[in-house]
């Protein structure tokens, strides 16, 4: 299974101290890949050009720490979070985000995603289908 990290959920480790790949490892019940799409990398470099000093801070460490990670091809450009939607659609993936509008279309559409819950732990909202 796919779990695909927005600009939010990757510059959550330095706003909040929060070890992203050990919250998903203890509230995912299956395998999964963390992948980071095309348009995100794309999202974070604009903020790093564009940002306040702490906006750009957070999107230059999002942006080190999306290098580990597999880099997702993205067809759509411009709207990162239309894209977001066609990839968990396309992937049957999870979406890792904190955007409170972008997570509830997702939920709307009965998509899983993941999100700060508290104040440093990552919850799991909906269902994910168990492997063989």
């Amino acid at each position: 299974m796919l779990v695909i990290l927005d600009s939010s959920m990757l510059m959550l480790p330095l706003e909040k101290k929060i070890n992203i790949t050990f919250e998903l490892e203890r509230i995912i019940p299956v395998d999964f890949e963390i992948v980071i799409p095309e348009i995100i990398v794309i999202e974070l470099k604009k903020l790093i050009e564009e940002s306040s000093p702490s906006t750009k801070q957070k999107a230059q460490f999002a942006l080190k720490l999306a290098e580990k990670y597999e880099i997702l091809y993205s067809k759509t450009e411009g709207n990162a979070d239309i894209e977001l939607e066609r990839l968990a659609e396309e992937h049957n993936a999870i979406i890792a985000t904190n955007d409170s509008a972008l997570r509830l279309r997702l939920r709307q559409k009965g998509l899983p995603v993941i999100s700060l819950h508290g104040d440093n732990k990552l919850s799991l909202f909906g269902f994910v289908e168990m492997g063989d």
